[in-house]
């Protein structure tokens, strides 16, 4: 598919830097029109973070898309997105699918799946790119032609890694036959510059819903952390409740033995509008950029009639505690507070609070919980409303959206222990919000779409007097588009 590169790219700059409809994100990652689509890259390269993901610019249908790329030295100042990756050949006509970037060689290169089909039937392959000094990638050459036998069409995302001085990579895949199909990952081990089929990656899952996609693996200390998102589970009372998931399941991985042993599948966030998530390293570092958004769900995405769909996640620092990812926002963050803004939450033996927010805040709070049993906290937008609710007697944390009229509804429950106090870190954006629990054990992730053009309120109740509340609230700022500013402080990870 052809597109004018000047034009594009006006009117990228154009949109980018205007705030527009007043559900555009301000301090979250989007596209200012088309799909935006899941994170498929983030690398330190010559200085700067280059963040990768999916993009098609035409329409806002999950089609025909390309890489597009961020660059930004503190996740605060950014340079104008730039259009890197376009399906332009046979090897990727359908679309530049999920994949990876990573160094080799001192340069930037991707690894990433090309669609296509063949007499109506997918016919993926995995594609080796290089960043040129133009800033746009060059297709290099096919690594991997087809998937090998056994296995069905979908077999995508390649990730690359290096272990013991060999490279491989692990593709998410389906078992055949795709009737009774399960999900997988297959292992490649490159052998004078060619990737060879090693096996299957053997893991104590047993079935595991029907498609796997979406891998990653990172080393933590001495424990091995795999990264991937399965579809077709069914859903549990306390887990498992969107139509697709994404986690992580923790232990050691033997490449001689192909095989994965480790602990439970956990789930990397437990809101309504989260998948697909990229984990990066820098410097000991692991930094995961999410998907906010669900497949197959457009209905839940009103955005998509005024031209847009989909954003993504506030860069989140990954840290592996007692066989657990915790995950906290990004210290770089902190940037974003407009210092004046500043309002202290405090109080002893309070039964609640209420204060009215900046479109755009985040909140920073412990409750020491003394006698009370039950806190239910809100986001009331004019006549709708977001709730959390907390239940100390059986630890279930209740979030429902079905006091929203627009976009997705329902609930989602899950486990959290709190022993005597409950903290929370929330983000609030136009529409995008994140809150971190307990200091990153569990995070939750969704997406609201008011009706009325009206900042929230924030209030937190109680069945019993908390017997103290501390926290801050800051008005936060937006994301600076078109330079790189250096960062002039160090931040302790």
């Amino acid at each position: 598919m052809e597109y004018d590169k000047k034009e594009l790219d006006s009117r990228l700059q154009d949109e980018l830097h205007h705030a527009g409809h007043r559900w555009r994100n301000r301090f979250h990652l989007e596209l200012p029109f088309g799909f935006t689509g899941s994170v498929k890259g983030l690398v330190f390269f010559q200085g700067e973070y280059h963040l990768f993901c999916q993009w098609n610019p035409f329409s806002t249908e999950d089609k025909n898309k390309g890489w597009v790329e961020f660059k930004t030295r503190d996740f605060v100042y950014w340079t104008d997105p730039k259009l890197v990756l376009w399906p332009t050949d046979d090897n990727d006509k359908g679309g530049c699918g999920s994949g990876c970037a990573f160094i080799n060689g001192g340069n930037l290169r991707v690894l990433y799946t090309g669609r296509r089909e063949e007499e109506g039937k997918r016919a993926n392959r995995q594609i080796l790119g290089t960043m040129t000094k133009e800033g746009v990638i060059r297709k290099d050459m096919v690594l991997i032609k087809e998937q090998p036998e056994g296995y069905t069409d979908l077999f995508q995302g390649p990730h690359f890694f290096v272990r013991d001085s060999h490279a491989y990579a692990l593709l998410g895949a389906q078992a055949a036959p795709a009737d009774d199909a399960r999900g997988c990952l297959l292992l490649y081990r490159e052998e004078k510059g060619l990737f060879h089929f090693a096996g299957e990656l053997k893991t104590q899952l047993g079935f595991f819903g029907k498609v796997w996609e979406c891998p990653a693996l990172l080393s933590f200390g001495k424990h091995d952390v795999l990264f991937f998102s399965p579809r077709g589970l069914s859903d549990r009372e306390f887990d498992w409740q969107n139509l697709f998931q994404s986690g992580y399941i923790v232990g050691h991985l033997s490449l001689a033995g192909r095989e994965m042993i480790h602990g439970k599948f956990h789930e990397l966030d437990r809101g309504f509008d989260f998948f697909a998530p990229h984990v990066g390293v820098h410097e000991g570092r692991a930094l995961l950029f999410g998907w906010l958004s669900m497949p197959h769900k457009d209905e839940d995405y009103p955005t998509g009639k005024h031209g847009w769909m989909h954003t993504l996640t506030l860069p989140r620092v990954l840290t592996l505690k007692q066989g657990k990812i915790f995950s906290r926002p990004a210290p770089e963050l902190k940037a974003l507070r407009v210092a004046r803004s500043a309002r202290e939450l405090s109080g002893r033996a309070v039964p609640s609070l209420k204060t009215e927010l900046a479109y755009c805040s985040e909140i920073l709070m412990n409750i020491v919980l003394g006698v009370a049993q039950r806190i239910k906290i809100e986001l009331r937008y004019g006549r709708e409303k977001v709730k959390v609710s907390y239940n100390r007697e059986t630890d279930i944390v209740e979030i429902s959206r079905e006091g929203m009229k627009l976009g997705g509804r329902g609930v989602r429950s899950f486990k959290l222990y709190t022993y005597h106090s409950l903290a929370m870190n929330i983000f609030i954006d136009r529409t995008a919000i994140e809150i971190f629990f307990q200091n990153g054990e569990e995070v939750a992730s969704f997406l609201v779409f008011p009706e009325e053009d009206v900042a929230p309120v924030f209030s937190v109740e109680a069945d019993a007097p908390m017997e103290k509340v501390m926290g801050s609230i800051w008005d936060l700022d937006r994301l600076r588009y078109g330079e790189l500013k250096p960062q002039k402080r160090k931040y302790v990870f």
